[in-house]
């Protein structure tokens, strides 16, 4: 044991000065790079054929019920239904809890505020599990821990400890590491946990967020992050930058707009058009959500714009028998703050390769039948893909530039 602390010690004094010598070079350390991997793929246990699973009307039932519990944390707010095949579209990326560091892979979600990682006294759980017993600054809180989903509930309870993330240190952060997950959306995906990147007023318990608690405890040079979601899958090649921006990943000037109701990172739009139709008009409310794979609609608008784009509409989800041509097919603009923000098809049009079928197509524009009503829309990682988006949660506000793909 004494030979273990001893490595722990020499391996953070080996980080601490990484830090230092980051801050000699040019300011570097001003700007903490942290990788992504990006997912695309259909999975399931049925074992047929690609383009037959996408027939099944069910492929986005496990985002479904994602976008669910965030937005429609009630019983009744997303059909149940059985899921065999499901699509994975997920960035996620590395954070670690502990001492000794305890590695996770978890979403870090703008969508939501709380950071929670399976226990390990997790009912169910399959993936990597947090063993406090296992950390030497490790404190007990004991308070308990419940999201109701409507696909069941994660229960745990609070704990404090150090997380890390880049070289950046939370210290006392409060977090949860759970007794029970809700299942199929938790055991369908290849990451451990959420990092939530939301405000304070949605964090249950009123638990401040890591990132404030990087901005309280000085760690970050500005209280601003931002992402770079590559449009191609793998390791490495999607960035969190936190701190700023990252101008290797942008071109030209950042749009701003302020943020309307601390909590959700949500802004004012004024008008969506599909090609020459106006599927919006006047202002509404949209939510700009990194842990939401696609453009979630309020269901009888995310119907009318996918009638527009030729796919077998499931309601949901709107599936191709064979891609579409993307020349025949409308542009989406959104407006928000009189700047206007174009998705061309093969932007909000996600093609699904697997090795050894044809490639399979699936609109990025899916129904919520429990959207609250004052949102008109979830602009998630289709939208961030196109636009490199930084939250400035100092000034208050989220802004947009041309990415670099």
């Amino acid at each position: 044991a004494t030979v273990s602390v001893l490595y722990w010690k020499i391996l953070e004094r080996m980080r601490t000065l990484s830090v230092v010598l980051l801050a000699l070079v040019g300011g570097a350390a001003a700007l903490h790079k942290i990788p992504l991997e990006r997912e695309v793929t259909i999975a399931g246990r049925t074992g047929k054929p690609l383009s037959e699973v996408m027939r099944s009307g069910k492929v986005l039932a496990a985002e479904a019920l994602r976008l669910g519990m965030k937005y429609a944390p009630a019983a009744t707010a997303v059909p149940i239904v059985p899921v065999t095949d499901y699509m994975n579209a997920q960035y996620y990326g590395p954070v670690s809890i502990g001492t000794p560091l305890q590695d996770f892979k978890v979403i870090f979600d703008t969508g939501s505020s709380n950071l929670w990682v399976p226990g390990k006294n997790c009912t169910g759980c399959i993936h990597k599990k947090y063993d406090h017993n296992a950390s030497t600054t490790y404190v007990a809180n004991g308070t308990s821990f419940s999201i109701l989903y409507g696909s069941g509930a994660v229960e745990g309870v609070c704990d404090e400890d150090v997380v890390t993330f880049g070289y950046l240190k939370a210290r006392k952060q409060i977090f949860a590491e759970t007794t029970k997950e809700p299942g199929l959306p938790w055991l369908v995906g290849r990451f451990d946990g959420i990092l939530g990147m939301g405000w304070k007023e949605i964090s249950v318990n009123g638990i401040t967020p890591v990132f404030q608690t990087l901005m309280e405890q000085q760690e970050v040079d500005k209280g601003q992050f931002s992402f770079f979601l590559s449009a191609t899958p793998g390791k490495g090649l999607s960035e969190l930058a936190l701190g700023g921006v990252d101008p290797d990943h942008y071109t030209g000037d950042f749009s701003y707009t302020n943020v309307t109701k601390d909590g959700y990172w949500q802004i004012a739009a004024s008008q969506l058009m599909m090609g020459n139709t106006t599927v919006h008009g006047g202002s509404f409310q949209v939510v700009v959500d990194s842990g939401t794979s696609l453009l979630a609609f309020p269901l009888a608008k995310a119907v009318e714009i996918n009638k527009m784009l030729g796919c077998n509409d499931y309601g949901i989800e709107c599936t191709y028998d064979s891609c579409p041509d993307f020349s025949k097919l409308p542009n989406m603009d959104i407006t928000i703050e009189g700047k206007v923000y174009t998705l061309a098809p093969i932007d909000y049009i996600l093609q699904i390769e697997q090795t050894g079928q044809p490639t399979q197509c699936i609109s990025g524009i899916m129904g919520m039948p429990a959207l609250p009503e004052h949102l008109g829309a979830i602009l998630g990682d289709v939208f961030m893909r196109k636009y490199y988006t930084t939250f400035d949660m100092a000034n208050n506000r989220v802004g947009f530039a041309l990415s670099k793909q």
